[in-house]
């Protein structure tokens, strides 16, 4: 079993052989979302299956999981066993009804009982022994959850809800493989915000924009691009999108 975000996948696969995964059994993605393009990487070059899985230090930290025999590629799976999984409405935090976009509570003997010392963020976090981890997703007929990136990660633009993940996800598709990106939001005096993507080399805008655009409602749109050689990460080798907005807002305002 071979487990790391996609960020180290997507590394392995460009510096990689086929048949150097020969002897793996399963390989196991978490930590951000898994692009389509990183799946179909691994099918296509080493005819492997890239599994999603989901999870939270807070939850010890396994709360989804796709298996080779129960696997939904987009999906982070299903819950494993002993946890619940329940999806509410952010605003009414009545529950969601089935493929209805909420935040993702979590339940089980795997939850922690708090943060040290911390009773004020515990109480926020947990209640009723539901741990509330601040993605956003949805559970389908069959029980897999979708998650679709964290409440933070969401906008609203024009009285619409826009996932900054979903646009990244689409977009990732029309890159070239060695291109990375991450979508931010800046604020915009008529709009409240707008959407901009990063990029690490120079590409195709128009011909980019038109191929999502055959996909994605024009409010989810990125109406700039903006180069970024280097796209920062934390020590996890996960995106920083905190940093990346930083500068992406830095760069939009001197222009």
């Amino acid at each position: 079993m071979m487990a790391g975000t996609p960020t180290f996948f997507w590394g392995y696969l460009r510096n990689s052989k086929p048949g150097d995964f020969e002897t793996v059994r399963i390989l196991l993605s978490g930590a951000d979302k898994c692009p389509d393009a990183l799946r179909d990487g691994y099918l296509k070059k080493h005819n492997k299956t890239l599994l999603e899985a989901y999870g939270a230090t807070e939850t010890s930290p396994a709360i989804t999981m796709n298996t080779l025999e129960f696997n939904r590629p987009g999906s982070v799976g299903s819950p494993v066993d002993g946890v619940q999984v329940r999806v509410e409405n952010y605003e009414t935090g009545e529950s969601c009804a089935m493929g209805e976009i909420g935040k993702i509570l979590v339940k089980g003997a795997n939850v922690m009982k708090g943060y040290f010392d911390d009773f004020e963020q515990t109480s926020l976090s947990i209640r009723h022994g539901w741990y509330d981890t601040g993605d956003m997703g949805y559970i389908d007929a069959d029980g897999y959850v979708w998650h679709v990136g964290r409440l933070k990660r969401f906008l609203k633009i024009g009285g619409e809800m826009v996932s900054l993940i979903r646009v990244e996800d689409v977009l990732q598709k029309f890159l070239p493989p060695d291109v990375e990106c991450c979508v931010v939001e800046v604020p915009d005096a008529l709009r409240g915000a707008r959407i901009v993507a990063a990029v690490t080399q120079q590409i195709n805008e128009m011909s980019v924009l038109k191929s999502i655009g055959g996909i994605l409602p024009p409010i989810s749109l990125p109406y700039k691009f903006v180069v970024l050689p280097e796209m920062p990460k934390t020590g996890s080798e996960k995106i920083d999108f905190r940093t990346i907005t930083e500068k992406v807002r830095d760069i939009v305002q001197t222009r």
